[in-house]
């Protein structure tokens, strides 16, 4: 391999080159490869580091930014709830796969170091929701105490009009500034998950194998319900066969696969949304950008596996109330982890903490998460373009002669990419 080839070895593919090797590793060698352990930890407390303010930040801004939604009234409105709607019905999936298959139950290994917790009473759940001390609930990491401050923080710079912009700006220059600290983060990431997996697989053999198949088993069965499902039934609403959705939105969903990344599909689904969809350009970029930061479905399904898999290895049992707790902070998690990488584990251990859960057995999850995050991301695009589809039809925008037979979207296509004063305007 040139060094030029290595240069263009994508981070994905470096974190399951470090995941396969680890495993090796620690095949090989054995319980003695749990030196390189502290390396593997490291990696998972740069992660911790960063979840506070990133969530705070990113939170925030996403709700004072809610003014974008009047640019298109009625169908931004309709389009954000429709996302939040998938997005909620992504996690019950995750819920009901999860409980079925159980991967975490019968790793004895972890299970013996059972966790004893008090649940607290359902009225001082509530009140907990409210922060006395938000810079004590900061320090402490309490979850829910800081995203009911951040959407409040966040509800009043929106009623602000212009005067928020001088604090949004600056919250804009701090998220940038924690996401870059977090790619930082991130170049140390293929060593962390190779000490990580050589570790536990030292440590456990290669039995864990065969418990990390049954999780992704588990969060591969939920993106494919949720595309064959939830968005075949949304477009079965608009008389729109799923097979050719897939077939026209190929050229996204690839970019989206390979690259793990909805910013890098975003301008392919700017650019096919009206030849290809019959998307009505104000409405695709609204919707695509939009659902680049709010429509995380892939998220709420890997963050609900993710949280279940632990209190199975741990032996914990969670209650319906806390069921649907999590459902909700599954919401609010696919909601906040936009544009940051590796967001869905930052936000695991957030909710893993909330419940008192130890993160080891996380730690094997988030060696894997590379091979999760190609099919959440895929999930994440097509749901962007489903959506816009689904409420340009029901708002009587969608353009129909798109998905006559006959029509070639290529040529039509070609012909958008032949006015630079069209696609310069989609840009924007």
């Amino acid at each position: 391999m040139t060094a030029e080839q290595k240069k263009k070895l994508s981070l994905s593919a470096k974190m399951l080159i470090g995941m396969v090797l680890g495993v090796i590793a620690g095949s090989f060698i054995g319980s003695d490869i749990a030196v390189l352990q502290p390396f593997g930890t490291a990696f998972v407390n740069l992660l911790k580091m960063t979840m506070v303010p990133v969530i705070f930040v990113s939170i925030t801004l996403s709700v004072a930014d809610v003014d974008d939604l009047k640019k298109l009234g009625r169908t931004g409105a309709k389009i954000f709830g429709v996302y939040c709607v998938t997005t909620v019905i992504a996690s019950v999936i995750s819920v009901g796969y999860t409980s079925i298959i159980q991967p975490g139950v019968g790793f004895t290994n972890i299970t013996a170091q059972a966790v004893k917790r008090a649940a607290p009473s359902f009225t001082d759940t509530l009140l907990a929701i409210i922060p006395v001390n938000i810079v004590d609930s900061l320090a402490k990491a309490q979850l829910v105490s800081i995203i009911f401050f951040s959407v409040l923080f966040g509800v009043s710079l929106a009623a602000l009009g212009e005067k928020k912009r001088p604090v949004v700006n600056v919250l804009s220059t701090l998220e940038a500034s924690i996401l870059q600290m977090i790619q930082y983060c991130l170049k140390y990431a293929p060593f962390g998950v190779f000490a990580l997996m050589a570790a536990m697989s030292g440590k456990y053999g290669i039995g864990i194998i065969s418990t990390l198949g049954k999780f992704l088993l588990t969060d591969y069965l939920g993106f494919i319900t949720q595309i064959v499902v939830v968005y075949g039934i949304m477009l079965a609403m608009c008389r729109i066969n799923l097979f050719k959705f897939i077939s026209r939105s190929r050229e996204a969903t690839i970019t989206a696969f390979s690259t793990c990344s909805s910013a890098a599909a975003l301008p392919i689904e700017l650019r096919i949304g009206e030849s290809h969809l019959g998307v009505p350009g104000r409405v695709g970029r609204f919707a695509f950008p939009f659902g680049a930061t709010v429509n995380q479905n892939g998220t709420a399904i890997n963050v609900t596996a993710c949280v279940l898999f632990s209190a199975q290895v741990y032996g914990f049992t969670f209650t319906p109330a806390e069921l649907v707790t999590i459902v909700g902070l599954a919401l609010i998690s696919a909601i906040g982890t936009a544009g940051i990488p590796a967001g869905g584990s930052i936000f695991t251990l957030m909710i893993l903490a909330q419940f008192g859960l130890p993160t080891e057995a996380f730690g094997m999850i988030l060696a894997s998460y590379t091979l999760v995050d190609a099919g959440s991301t895929t999930m994440n695009i097509m749901g962007d373009m489903v959506t816009a589809i689904f409420v340009s039809d029901k708002e009587g925008t969608l353009d129909r002669k798109v998905w006559d037979e006959g029509y070639v979207p290529e040529a039509a296509s070609e012909q958008k990419d032949a006015q630079p004063d069209v696609v310069a305007g989609t840009a924007d």
